[in-house]
C-alpha cells in the first residue's frame, strides 16, 4: 500500500512537472532580451576561451591581463551592436531554421571583421598571426556556440511535442511530398497547439513509396491502402496542402475519407503556415493554418484566369451603375469592381438593409471610391431617369432580377414587371444617355426555359438583343451584352446554405428528386467571368460560362452530411419531396457544338440563338406588360409561351397552356420603346 501511494505520488509529482516545463516551453516566447543576453554570454566565453587557447600557443607574446579585459569589453560591445542590427535575438528560437543560421554566420563575421580592423589601431604590437589565431579561433567558436543554443532549444521542444504530448494529439497523414506538404507537416509536427500530428505521408507516384521524409514513411494510394493505414495507425484525418491537390483527388481518395468517416483538412494559404515565419504571431497563424474542408472546396475548379489589366483598363476613372448590388452577384461585381479603381460604383437596389450591410464594407474597405448607395426600383422610370441624369452611368451591370424558380411560378405577373419591364427600363436609359456598355445578367434556365423564371429572362435577353441589333444600323455607341451562367455556390436561397442549416439542425434534408442534377459556379468566378465577357464582348451577343461537371444533388446531400461527420440515412435523413413546380431534372447542357461558338476565352462561349426584331419584340412586351399590370396570370404565361415557343412548362398548372400556343408572337399592339 505504501509503495503504491508512493508511485502514485511519484506519477503526480512527475505529471504537474511536464505541466510546468510545458508551459514554460511552449505557451509563450522568451523575451528577445534575454536571447539577446543568452548569445552575449555565449560569444564572451568563447572569446575568452579562444583568448587563453591562443596564450598557450603564444605565450611570449600575449599581451597581461588589462589588455585582455579590454579585448573582452570590445568584443562584448561590437557583438551587441552587430547582434541588434542583425536581429538574431528576435526570432523565435523553436522554428530556427537556415535563415537563422545565415544571419548568425553574417553576424559573427561582421564582428570579428571589425575586430580585425581596430584593435591594431589600438595595440599595434600585437603580431599579425596572433590577431589571425586569435578571431579564427573566436569566430569558430561563436558560430558554433550559438548554432548548438538554438539546436537544444529546438530539440527541447520537439521532445516535449513528441514525448510528452504524443497520444494526445489524433494521428493524421499529409498529401504529397512537394515543398508544401513537407513544410506544412514540419509545422504541425512542431506545433503543440495544432490539434493533429503527421505520422506519414501519402502519394500518388508509385516510385515514392517506402522513402522516408523528416524520418516519416511514405505510402502510395492503391486500393484498400487508406483502410489498411486507419487500422494501422488509428488515422483520424487527412491533410492537403492546396486546394489543387484536393481537386485532383477528390474522385478517388477524397471520396474514400468520407466513407472511411475520415476528416479532411485543407490549408488556408502557404503564407498562413509558412513554418518559417518566426514572428510573435506565428502560433496564432499556425493554430489557424487547417481547417475542415467544406462541400464548396469539392465543387471547385481550376482558378479562372482574367485580363485584369483590360478590366482594369475598362472600368478605371468610370461611373459604373450596378442594379441589384445588394444581392448575391451584385454585391460580388461591386467588390470586384472596386479594385480596378472606378470614379463612383453606384449601388441601386430595392432592399434596404443589405444595402446598407454593403455600403458599409465598401467605406471601410474601399474608403478612396466614391460609393453611393440608392434605393430604388428597376420597373420605375422617373427614378431611373433621376440616376441616369444625375450621375450619367458609363457601365451598368444589370443584376437586379427574382430569381427564384418555384416563386415566380406562383407570381408570374410580378416575374414580368421586374425581371422584363425593369431590363427594358434600365437598357432603355442606358441607350438614352449614350451609356458605354450594359451587362445584363441572365440564367442557364432561360435555355429551354421549364418554367415563368427562365421564361422571363429569355425574354428581357430577347428584348437586349433586339435593342442591340436595331442600334447597329443607328449612329449608337452603347453596347449590349447579356450573360449567363447557372447555379452559384453561397447565394442567397442556393441549396448548400440550405443543407447546412437542416444538417445543423439535425435533418431531415430534402431533396426533391434522386436523380436531378445541376451546374454550380461559385460567385466570385460567376463574377469574374461577366468581367472578362463585358470587356471583350461584342454587341449583341450572348454569352455562356463553362459551368464544369454536372452535380447530382442527392450525392451532394450525402457527401454534405458525411463531412459533417454523420452518416446518411441513420443520423441524418434524406426525404424526397418531388419535383417542384417548373422545376426540371436536367439543366441544358451549354457547352454542346451546336448550340455555341467559342471565344478567346476557353470558358466563355457565344450563344447561338434565334436573331428578334426590336419591333416585333417590343409589340409582344408590351402586351405581356400590360397583361401582368392587370395581373392576369393565364394571359400572362400564355403570351410568355408565344413570344417563347420553346417555353414548355414542367410540374406546372401552366402545362396546359402548352397545348393552346400554336401561333408566332403576335404583332397587335402598337410599337413602343419606353
Amino acid at each position: 500500500m505504501y509503495f503504491t501511494t508512493k508511485s502514485s505520488f511519484m506519477y503526480i509529482h512527475n505529471s504537474v512537472l511536464k505541466q510546468r516545463i510545458s508551459k514554460l516551453l511552449l505557451s509563450r516566447y522568451t523575451s528577445r532580451w534575454v536571447i539577446l543576453f543568452i548569445d552575449l554570454f555565449l560569444s564572451t566565453i568563447s572569446f575568452v576561451v579562444s583568448y587563453w587557447v591562443m596564450a598557450a600557443t603564444y605565450a611570449k607574446e600575449v599581451t597581461q591581463l588589462p589588455v585582455f579585459f579590454k579585448l573582452i569589453i570590445w568584443n562584448l560591445l561590437l557583438c551587441a551592436l552587430v547582434y541588434m542590427l542583425l536581429k538574431i535575438h528576435q526570432g523565435v528560437i523553436r522554428y530556427s531554421s537556415y535563415h537563422e543560421i545565415g544571419r548568425i554566420i553574417a553576424a559573427v563575421f561582421i564582428t570579428n571583421f571589425i575586430l580585425w580592423l581596430f584593435i591594431p589601431l589600438f595595440y599595434p604590437h600585437h603580431s599579425f598571426s596572433i590577431l589571425l589565431s586569435l578571431l579564427v579561433k573566436n569566430g569558430m567558436l561563436s558560430f558554433f556556440s550559438l548554432i548548438i543554443f538554438r539546436y537544444s532549444i529546438v530539440r527541447i521542444y520537439q521532445y516535449v511535442t513528441n514525448s510528452w504530448h504524443i497520444n494526445t494529439r489524433p494521428s493524421a497523414l499529409m498529401y504529397g511530398i512537394d515543398t508544401n506538404s513537407v513544410g506544412l507537416a514540419n509545422m504541425l509536427n512542431n506545433n503543440i497547439q495544432s490539434t493533429y500530428r503527421i505520422i506519414g505521408f501519402i502519394t500518388s507516384d508509385p516510385s515514392t513509396s517506402n522513402q522516408r521524409i523528416m524520418n516519416l514513411p511514405v505510402f502510395y494510394v492503391r486500393d484498400g491502402i487508406l483502410a489498411k493505414l486507419v487500422h494501422t495507425y488509428q488515422i483520424q484525418a487527412l491533410t492537403f496542402p492546396t486546394q489543387d491537390a484536393l481537386l485532383s483527388e477528390k474522385n478517388n481518395l477524397v471520396e474514400s475519407c468520407i466513407h472511411l468517416n475520415i476528416k479532411i483538412l485543407l490549408a488556408r494559404s502557404p503564407k498562413a503556415w509558412s513554418a518559417c515565419d518566426t514572428s510573435d504571431k506565428s502560433d496564432k497563424k499556425n493554430t489557424n493554418s487547417i481547417r475542415p474542408i467544406q462541400i464548396e472546396d469539392l465543387l471547385g475548379r481550376e482558378e479562372i484566369q482574367i485580363n485584369l489589366p483590360a478590366i482594369g483598363q475598362e472600368v478605371k476613372d468610370k461611373v459604373i451603375l450596378i442594379t441589384g448590388a445588394a444581392g448575391s452577384i451584385g454585391s460580388e461585381l461591386v467588390r470586384q469592381i472596386a479594385t480596378f479603381k472606378p470614379r463612383t460604383i453606384l449601388m441601386f437596389d430595392i432592399a434596404e438593409t443589405p444595402l446598407y450591410q454593403i455600403e458599409t464594407y465598401m467605406h471601410e474597405h474601399h474608403p478612396q471610391i466614391s460609393i453611393e448607395a440608392i434605393i430604388g426600383d428597376v420597373r420605375h422610370t422617373e427614378r431611373l431617369d433621376m440616376v441616369f441624369q444625375l450621375y450619367h452611368p458609363q457601365i451598368i451591370y444589370h443584376a437586379a432580377a427574382y430569381k427564384h424558380v418555384p416563386m415566380m411560378e406562383h407570381h408570374p405577373s410580378e416575374a414580368i414587371i421586374t425581371n422584363v419591364l425593369g431590363t427594358r427600363n434600365v437598357a432603355n436609359y442606358a441607350l438614352k444617355y449614350e451609356a458605354e456598355k450594359f451587362i445584363m445578367i441572365s440564367t442557364d434556365k432561360a435555355v429551354n426555359p421549364t418554367n415563368v423564371m427562365g421564361a422571363s429572362k429569355r425574354i428581357a435577353e430577347i428584348y437586349v438583343q433586339s435593342l442591340a441589333k436595331y442600334i447597329q444600323t443607328k449612329s449608337c455607341s452603347t453596347h449590349f451584352i447579356t450573360t449567363r451562367f447557372g447555379n452559384v455556390l453561397g447565394s442567397n436561397g442556393s441549396v448548400i446554405p440550405r443543407f447546412k442549416e437542416q444538417i445543423d439542425q439535425g435533418g431531415p434534408i430534402t431533396v426533391t428528386d434522386r436523380n436531378i442534377i445541376r451546374y454550380f459556379m461559385t460567385i466570385p468566378e460567376a463574377c469574374r467571368l461577366v468581367l472578362e465577357a463585358s470587356v471583350n464582348g461584342e454587341n449583341g451577343e450572348i454569352y455562356i460560362f463553362d459551368m464544369g461537371d454536372p452535380v447530382k444533388i442527392d450525392d451532394l446531400a450525402r457527401n454534405m452530411i458525411r463531412l459533417a461527420g454523420l452518416v446518411p440515412d441513420k443520423d441524418i435523413q434524406i426525404i424526397y419531396t418531388g419535383l417542384r413546380s417548373g422545376e426540371k431534372l436536367y439543366e441544358e447542357l451549354l457547352a454542346q457544338q451546336e448550340i455555341t461558338k467559342p471565344t478567346s476565352h476557353p470558358k466563355i462561349m457565344v450563344a447561338l440563338v434565334r436573331q428578334y426584331e426590336l419591333r416585333e419584340v417590343s409589340r409582344g412586351i408590351n402586351e405581356l406588360v400590360a397583361f401582368a399590370e392587370r395581373i392576369d396570370t393565364l394571359h400572362v404565361v400564355k403570351k410568355m409561351k408565344e413570344l417563347v415557343p420553346e417555353f414548355k412548362s414542367m410540374n406546372s398548372i401552366y402545362t396546359q397552356l402548352d397545348h393552346e400556343v400554336t401561333e408566332e408572337p403576335s404583332c397587335e399592339v402598337p410599337f413602343s420603346n419606353n
